[in-house]
């Protein structure tokens, strides 16, 4: 059959709009599930009404026994990452569950603390640190009673003759772990002549004693498995650091009495199967944000979350100076139908509940009081909390003062974990 031109225009037309309407967005909101709903409830029993970074008793507990079964196969040690764990009443509480003292730190203001807080522990540096800063750092004398405790991690023989002037300077001995490339390239040893070079640099320097080697290899857990290419950056690291152990070993030392550091997060479950280190770091793991759902660890839980109030809802979310165009902005989008300003903003996390928030994009990033957007469907008032999932532990776990610990089997908030100061 023939159509007309008037025919084929209208069939055209149509078509446009039920592509339109096809296209048209759906509602994304739904209500706080019940979990949400209890931590909700405990918060306001509590009295907290700001934003607060909470930790949750059991899926944290549930994280921890994941690291210790794993762990405990081929009876592999477990360094605890301070820069993503920094709360004392949190070290403390890990510290105890995994039996160890064993530390990796990335700072001095927490290497100081935590010092302090375990002075027969173990300490490596988890990056090099300058030798100016260090310089300083030894001008406090009781901070010098932690040396025979601490290995300072050098990834350059310009660095470690800075380091061997800093302990001449101060008349002390300064025990040093090597960093070598394992493939992440962020630095660090490369070149098996220069390795060993600075090897015999450190045997011939009273003031200097070799502590270790440390090969960090974040990368592997986040490479996809298609063409084998997880397996071939896992290989290349056992063979890189093996070299390195082999070089320790001619040059007369025994590397299986020293530290040989590795891992992380997302790679521990592999060094947990078997791993040329003697020791692996979790830090991340245990609280597990949600840039941290890897394959790697798909058998955490998330831990840790920050809730806030909402302390304006809108209905409807007016645009600004152009309000004549919210009624067919609505009707297009029903997510942008009410909008939420919330207390604070601007944290490295993303939204989890209530599910459907997006961030008003004329709005933008507000540290201040965000802008969320999403319709009903949301059944958020004010006074209600906003809950988002971390995109990482450190330095967004000191943005909150005390960490609150949330028990999912009492209801309620049953501690409150006080974090360090702030630092770099």
């Amino acid at each position: 059959m023939k159509l007309s031109r008037r025919q084929l225009m209208m069939a055209t037309g149509l078509g446009a709009v039920a592509t339109g309407i096809a296209l048209k967005p759906s509602d994304q909101g739904a209500p706080h599930n019940a979990y949400f709903l209890a931590v909700s409830q405990a918060l306001a029993k509590a009295g907290l009404a700001q934003p607060t970074l909470i930790i949750d008793q059991q899926a944290l507990d549930h994280n921890i026994q994941q690291v210790k079964q794993a762990t405990a196969v081929h009876k592999l040690p477990v360094r605890l990452v301070v820069k993503s764990l920094p709360s004392l009443d949190l070290l403390n509480y890990l510290s105890q569950q995994l039996n160890s003292q064993r530390f990796m730190v990335f700072n001095l203001p927490m290497l100081t603390t935590v010092t302090q807080a375990y002075p027969q522990g173990d300490f490596l540096l988890g990056k090099p640190l300058t030798a100016l800063a260090v310089q300083e750092w030894l001008r406090v004398e009781s901070n010098r009673a932690a040396l025979p405790h601490i290995q300072w991690l050098m990834d350059s023989p310009q660095r470690l003759i800075e380091y061997s002037e800093v302990a001449k300077q101060f008349n002390v001995q300064l025990r040093v772990s090597l960093e070598i490339d394992v493939g992440l390239h962020r630095g660090g040893f490369v070149d098996v002549g220069e390795l060993k070079q600075v090897v015999q640099t450190i045997k011939s320097n009273p003031q200097l004693q070799l502590a270790g080697l440390m090969g960090y290899e974040a990368h592997v857990g986040k490479l996809p498995t298609i063409l084998n290419m997880q397996q071939k950056a896992w290989d290349h690291f056992k063979n890189t650091y093996q070299q390195a152990i082999s070089i320790l070993t001619e040059a007369g030392y025994e590397p299986q009495k020293l530290t040989l550091n590795a891992g992380g997060s997302p790679t521990y479950t592999l060094h947990a199967k078997g791993t040329v280190a003697n020791e692996v770091a979790v830090g991340t793991a245990f609280v597990q944000p949600c840039d941290f759902d890897l394959a790697t660890l798909n058998q955490h839980k998330a831990a840790c979350f920050i809730a806030t109030p909402v302390l304006k809802a809108l209905n409807p979310a007016l645009i600004p100076a152009i309000e004549w165009a919210d009624g067919l902005r609505r009707w297009w989008d029903v997510n942008n139908e009410q909008g939420y300003f919330i207390h604070g903003g601007h944290w490295l996390a993303k939204p989890v509940s209530p599910q459907g928030l997006a961030l008003s994009g004329l709005y933008g990033r507000s540290s201040n009081q965000e802008l969320w957007l999403g319709s009903s469907s949301q059944h958020l008032q004010v006074n209600d909390y906003v809950f988002f999932r971390p995109q990482q532990s450190e330095a967004v776990f000191l943005q909150f003062g005390d960490i609150v610990v949330f028990d999912n089997q009492q209801k309620q908030i049953s501690q409150r974990w006080q974090v360090f100061s702030m630092s770099a």
